[in-house]
């Protein structure tokens, strides 16, 4: 029997980043934990892959992420 895996599934404005700096300062010590641990952090969004390729990017993520509203993964 295969062993179940977790998954994080994040929105991003005013979720994992503040609504209003749009820093994610606040969540950069869970998503550490996260990432030792070995649970990949979705990101899913309404924004562009530029504008997400960006974010990913300094967010330090190497996993796949869903953009504008679901129309690409």
């Amino acid at each position: 029997m295969s062993s179940l895996r977790t998954l994080i599934f994040s929105d991003l404005d005013g979720t994992l980043l503040d609504h209003f700096t749009y820093q994610s300062r606040p969540a950069d010590k869970t998503l550490a934990q996260l990432k030792c641990a070995n649970i990949p952090v979705i990101l899913n969004t309404s924004k562009t892959f530029a504008e997400l390729a960006i974010i990913h990017r300094e967010l330090k993520l190497n996993t796949p992420f869903i953009i504008e509203n679901g129309a690409a993964i």
